[in-house]
């Protein structure tokens, strides 16, 4: 079962890197290989493969927290250690990135929502636990609040990710353009 999910996670990234979200369907994945019995007797729509990939990189989040919440770095480095895995595992997966910046995402099905809600909500509470140990050790000076401190980080690198998935966009599109010539 673990396999046949790693193979759906792993088909349905190719689609996401090669012709875009868009084009992640049910009927798709089936011409990669994958019996289309099978995936409708695991997933009911198309809806199903996106939570699937949602679980997957909450999944990767919680295990990527765990192993850095043992650091007993200064927040400061903290942060920097935080942002620089994260940056790697969006590199190495880079449908992660179409998943959360994707506008229509959070208009489908109830559980894709509440997913992309835990995600945020995971990451705000991580960085607001580093804030408060560094306010508390007066590594950070401020008076601005925890809150406002976490959403404007988190903002932050949703930018500087925003522009690596734009990257991303431009090289599909040239691949598309040097299909459609060829």
């Amino acid at each position: 079962m673990k396999t046949q999910q790693n193979e759906i996670i792993e088909k349905a990234a190719g689609i996401i890197r090669n012709s875009g979200l868009d084009e992640l369907t049910i009927h798709n994945l089936a011409d990669l290989q994958i019996k289309e019995s099978q995936l409708y007797g695991r997933l009911s729509k198309d809806d199903d493969i996106l939570l699937i990939l949602l679980l997957s990189l909450e999944s990767d989040m919680v295990d990527f927290l765990k192993g850095t919440k043992q650091s007993s770095e200064i927040p400061e480095n903290e942060l920097k250690i935080l942002f620089k895995k994260l940056y790697f595992l969006f590199l190495q997966k880079p449908y992660y990135l179409d998943l959360i910046f994707d506008k229509k995402l959070k208009d489908r099905d109830e559980s894709i929502r509440n997913s992309l809600l835990r995600i945020r909500e995971m990451a705000e509470y991580y960085l607001t636990e580093i804030i408060n140990k560094g306010k508390s050790e007066n590594n950070f000076k401020t008076t601005v609040s925890t809150k406002v401190l976490a959403n404007k980080i988190l903002a932050g690198f949703r930018t500087y990710m925003k522009d690596e998935q734009r990257f991303h966009e431009v090289i599909l599109e040239m691949k598309k353009i040097k299909t459609s010539k060829d």
